[in-house]
C-alpha cells in the first residue's frame, strides 16, 4: 500500500501541503513589527496560512499569503578605486608634497607594471554614500492535493509573488579623475603625508571639483509558479513521479534617473585617512547644505534617464522511476526535459548624459532638498540633492522628447538598440536541456558493519541559442550564436555504518554549474562620460564551470541529539566559466567607431575600462570542514535545557586565471571564497521558552584579480567579517507565541579593499535589524 507520509514528505524544498498536517483544519498566522536603528522606520511584516483536508484525508486544500515592507539604509565611505597620482593628466605643477618632487608626484605607470611600487596612490572619487531602499512585497501560495486511492496522489502548486522597490543613491564627491585642462592638471596639492604603502592618507588640495550625484530607480518584480506532481505507486516495489512545472519572473525598471550637481575650483578641500584607514575626516571647503554653492550646467552636469525590463521564463517536465529489484537493492532511472529563456532590453538616452541643461540659482534652490549626513557621524553633515518629483514637474524631463528650457533646446528622447549605451542589454538567450539518468542504490551487511550508498551516471544535452547587437560602421548588427554541448556526470555515495554511533561516508560526483544567461550575450556595453568610461561584452561560448569532487567524511553520534564529524573535500575544477578580465586601454583599441565619442567631451587616447567574460583554467580546491553539536543534557536542572552548536570550515584553491591585458596567468584563491569560515550558537530550549545567540566570521576574500594601467590594482576582495545575531520565543499557550530577533547587533560594516595594500574601495553600515511579533496556530 501507499506510504502516505513517505509521499507527502518527500521533498523538504518545497511551500506547504494540506497533507503535511495531521490536522483536519489549521488556521495559522504571524505578526512582526521590525525596527532598525540606521533606518529609522518600523517595518511590518503579516503572514496567514489556511489549510484543509476532509475527513476520509483524499483531498485538501492550502492557501497562504504573506506582506512585508521594509527600509534599508547603507551609508558610509568609498573612493571608486586608488589611481596613481600621475594619471589622469597629473596635478598641477604648482603642488607640493613634502618629500616628493613633481616629477615624482606625476610619474606615470608602464603597462608591464614595472614601477608600480614607485608610484603614489590616491582616491579616485572619495565620497559619502547614501542608499536608501523602501521596499514591499506581497506574496501568495496555493497547494491542492488529490488521493483518489492509497497508490495515487496528485498535488498541484501555485505561487505568486510581487515586489516594488525604489531605490535612492546620493554620493557627495570630489572627483580626481578628470583628464580636461579644467579638471585635475588644474588641480594643486597644497599638502600631504604618504604612508609606507605609498598611500597619500593625507592632502590638502586647492581647485577642487566636486559634484553631487543622486540616481533614483523604482522596479519591481511579478513572479509567478505553477507545479503539478502525480506520484504513483505500481507495487510495493515500483513506483513512478510525473512532474510538470512552468515558472515565470519579470523585472521591470519603469524609472531609473541620475541627476549631478557640480562646484569646480573649490579650495582648501582635504581628506585624511590617518586615524582611519576605512573611514577618513574629511573637510569639503565649502557649505555643501547651501544650494548657492551649487550649479547645474550644460556639459558639466549631468542627466540620465533609463528603463529596463527583464524576462525570465522555465519550462521543466521529468519522468522519476524507482523499482526495489530485491532487499537492499533499488534501481532509479527516467529523463527530463528543461527550457530556459532571458530576453532583456534597456533603453536610455539618445545623446550624452553631460548635454544637460543650465540652470540658474533660483531653478536649483526650488529643485532641490537636503540629504542628511551620515548619522552620529561628524566627519559629513547635510547636503543639497535634486528633488526628483520637482525635476519632472518643473522641467518635464520623462517627456521622451526635445524641448527649449531657458532658451537652450535640451533632447531628452530616449533609445534602444540605437543607443551605444543600452545596446548590450538587448539580449535573448534560450536554452534547452535534455537529461536521462540511472542510478543504483544498495544496503549490505558487512558482518556487524553495513553499507549503504548510490552509484549512477546522468547525461545532459544542452543547446543554447544567443541573441546580441552590436555597432558595425553606421548599422547594428544582429548577432546570433547557436551552440550545442553535452556532458557524462557520473556520481558514487558510500556510507559505512560501522556502528549506530559512528558512520564513514565518501562520495566523488562530476558536476557542472552554467553561467548566468545575462552573461551570454555577444554584445557590449559602452559609456563615455568624462568622469566614466567603459566597454564590457559578454561571452555566448562561455563554458559551464565543471568540476570532479571527492568527499571523504566521519560523523559521531556520541550521545541523543549530539554530533560530531569532520569532513575532507577537494574539487578539481576543469573549467571555470565567467572569468571577468578587466584592462584600462585607450579607446582607439576597442575597434569602436570613432562617432560614439561624439557630443561625449571624451578624446580617442583617453582610457576605458574594458571588461569581459571568459573561459578560466580552473585549478584545485581542497578544504576541511569539522560540525559539533551537543545537548548538554549532563548539566544539573534548567541548565541541561542548553545546547552548543559550531561549524568550522577551511579551504585553500590554487585557481589559474588570465591575466590582465595579455599578461602572463594568475594563480589564486576562488573568487567570493573565503578561506575560514566558522559559526557557533549557543542555545536553550524547553517547553516554553527558546533563545538562541550565534556568531558567525568569514575571513575576507577576493573578488576579482587584476586591474588597469590607471589604477595598478592586482585584485579587488572584501575584508572579514564578524556577525553577531540573537532571536528568542515564549510560548504564551500551546496556539500563542512570542517572537524576538536581533541581526546585526554590533553593525558590523562591510568592508572592501582594491589591491594587496588593502586601500579602501567601501565601507558601509546597514545597522541593527530588531524584530518584534506573534505567532498563532489553530
Amino acid at each position: 500500500m501507499l506510504k502516505k507520509v513517505r509521499w507527502a514528505r518527500r521533498s523538504t524544498c518545497r511551500t506547504a501541503r494540506p497533507f503535511d498536517y495531521s490536522d483536519h483544519l489549521v488556521l495559522a498566522g504571524s505578526a512582526q513589527a521590525g525596527y532598525n536603528d540606521l533606518a529609522e522606520k518600523v517595518d511590518p511584516r503579516l503572514a496567514g496560512l489556511v489549510s484543509w483536508k476532509n475527513a476520509d484525508e483524499t483531498f485538501g486544500v492550502l492557501v497562504s499569503a504573506a506582506y512585508s515592507q521594509r527600509r534599508v539604509v547603507e551609508q558610509g565611505h568609498a573612493t571608486v578605486g586608488w589611481a596613481p597620482t600621475g594619471t589622469s593628466g597629473g596635478f598641477n605643477p604648482a603642488s607640493t608634497l613634502p618629500g616628493y618632487t613633481i616629477g615624482q608626484i606625476n610619474l606615470l605607470p608602464v603597462s608591464n607594471g614595472s614601477n608600480w611600487d614607485s608610484l603614489i596612490y590616491q582616491p579616485r572619487i572619495p565620497r559619502f554614500t547614501n542608499w536608501q531602499y523602501d521596499m514591499k512585497r506581497l506574496g501568495l501560495t496555493g497547494s491542492a492535493q488529490w488521493r483518489p486511492s492509497d497508490t495515487t496522489l496528485l498535488t498541484v502548486d501555485g505561487l505568486y509573488s510581487q515586489s516594488k522597490t525604489q531605490r535612492n543613491e546620493d554620493y557627495l564627491e570630489a572627483v580626481f579623475i578628470l583628464p580636461t585642462a579644467t579638471g585635475k592638471p588644474e588641480t594643486i596639492i597644497r599638502d600631504g603625508m604618504v604612508n609606507e604603502k605609498n598611500s597619500l592618507v593625507y592632502g590638502v588640495f586647492d581647485n577642487v571639483d566636486l559634484f553631487v550625484e543622486s540616481r533614483r530607480d523604482r522596479y519591481q518584480t511579478k513572479f509567478q509558479q505553477y507545479n503539478a506532481t502525480l506520484e504513483q505507486e505500481f507495487s510495493d516495489r515500483f513506483h513512478a513521479t510525473l512532474f510538470g512545472g512552468y515558472a515565470k519572473s519579470v523585472f521591470e525598471v519603469p524609472v531609473q534617473t541620475t541627476i549631478t550637481l557640480n562646484t569646480d575650483n573649490v579650495d582648501g578641500y582635504s581628506w585624511d585617512y590617518r586615524d582611519n584607514d576605512r573611514s577618513p575626516a574629511i573637510n569639503l571647503g565649502f557649505d555643501p547644505s547651501n544650494p548657492a554653492n551649487w550649479k547645474v550646467v550644460n556639459g558639466q552636469s549631468a542627466i540620465t534617464i533609463a528603463r529596463q525590463d527583464v524576462s525570465n521564463s522555465y519550462r521543466t517536465l521529468k519522468l522519476n522511476g524507482q523499482w526495489e529489484v530485491a532487499d537492499g537493492l533499488k534501481f532509479s532511472f527516467g529523463g527530463e526535459y528543461r527550457r530556459f529563456k532571458y530576453s532583456s532590453q534597456s533603453f536610455g538616452r539618445r545623446v550624452s548624459d553631460q548635454q544637460s541643461i543650465t540652470l540658474t540659482p533660483d531653478q536649483i534652490a526650488a529643485n532641490t532638498t537636503i540629504r542628511n549626513g551620515l548619522t552620529g557621524d561628524p566627519k559629513y553633515g547635510s547636503f543639497v540633492i535634486p528633488d526628483f518629483d520637482k525635476f519632472a514637474e518643473t522641467f518635464n524631463i520623462y517627456c521622451n522628447c526635445v524641448q527649449t528650457i531657458n532658451g537652450q533646446n535640451v533632447d531628452l528622447r530616449i533609445g534602444g538598440l540605437e543607443n551605444p549605451n543600452t545596446r548590450s542589454a538587448w539580449v535573448d538567450v534560450t536554452e534547452t536541456e535534455k537529461a536521462a539518468f540511472f542510478q543504483a542504490q544498495f544496503n549490505v551487511p558487512l558482518g556487524d558493519m553495513t553499507l549503504r550508498g548510490d552509484a549512477g551516471i546522468r547525461y545532459v544535452a544542452t543547446n543554447q541559442v544567443t541573441v546580441g547587437y552590436t555597432a558595425s560602421n553606421a548599422s547594428i548588427e544582429r548577432l546570433v550564436v547557436d551552440r550545442d554541448y553535452d556532458h557524462w556526470l557520473p556520481s558514487l555515495n558510500l556510507a559505512l555504518d560501522v556502528t549506530p554511533k559512528l558512520i564513514f561516508r565518501f562520495s566523488t560526483a562530476k558536476a557542472i554549474s552554467r553561467p548566468g544567461l545575462g552573461a551570454l550575450s555577444p554584445g557590449g556595453a559602452f559609456m563615455a562620460r568624462v568622469q566614466g568610461r567603459s566597454f564590457s561584452t559578454g561571452n555566448p561560448f562561455l563554458d559551464p564551470t565543471a568540476a570532479t569532487n571527492i568527499d571523504l567524511s566521519a560523523e559521531l553520534y556520541f550521545a541523543r541529539g549530539s554530533l560530531l564529524s569532520i569532513g575532507l573535500f577537494q574539487k578539481k575544477i576543469s573549467t571555470l566559466s565567467g572569468t571577468a578580465v578587466t584592462d584600462e586601454v585607450p579607446f582607439t583599441a576597442l575597434g569602436l567607431p570613432l562617432s560614439l565619442l561624439d557630443g561625449t567631451g571624451v578624446l580617442p587616447t583617453d582610457l576605458f575600462v574594458y571588461s569581459r567574460t571568459v573561459n578560466g583554467e580552473g585549478g584545485t580546491l581542497k578544504g576541511l570542514e569539522i560540525n559539533y553539536q551537543h545537548q548538554l543534557r549532563f548539566l544539573p536542572s534548567f541548565l541541561s535545557n542548553l545546547g552548543v552548536l559550531a561549524n568550522y570550515t577551511y579551504v585553500k584553491a590554487n585557481i589559474t586565471y588570465p591575466g590582465p591585458g595579455g599578461s602572463a596567468p594568475l594563480v589564486g584563491p576562488l573568487t567570493n571564497l573565503s578561506k575560514e569560515s566558522a559559526n557557533a550558537t549557543l542555545f536553550y530550549e524547553d517547553k516554553s521558552l527558546s533563545i538562541r545567540g550565534s556568531v558567525a566570521y568569514r575571513s575576507g576574500y577576493i573578488t576579482a584579480f587584476g586591474g588597469g594601467v590607471s589604477d595598478s590594482a592586482t585584485e579587488r576582495g572584501v575584508n572579514s567579517t564578524l556577525n553577531f545575531d540573537a532571536s528568542a520565543s515564549y510560548k504564551i499557550t500551546d496556539n500563542i507565541t512570542l517572537t524576538l530577533e536581533a541581526l546585526n547587533l554590533t553593525n558590523e560594516p562591510q568592508d572592501q579593499y582594491v589591491d594587496e595594500d588593502n586601500r579602501v574601495l567601501t565601507h558601509h553600515q546597514t545597522g541593527r535589524q530588531v524584530y518584534a511579533g506573534v505567532r498563532v496556530r489553530f
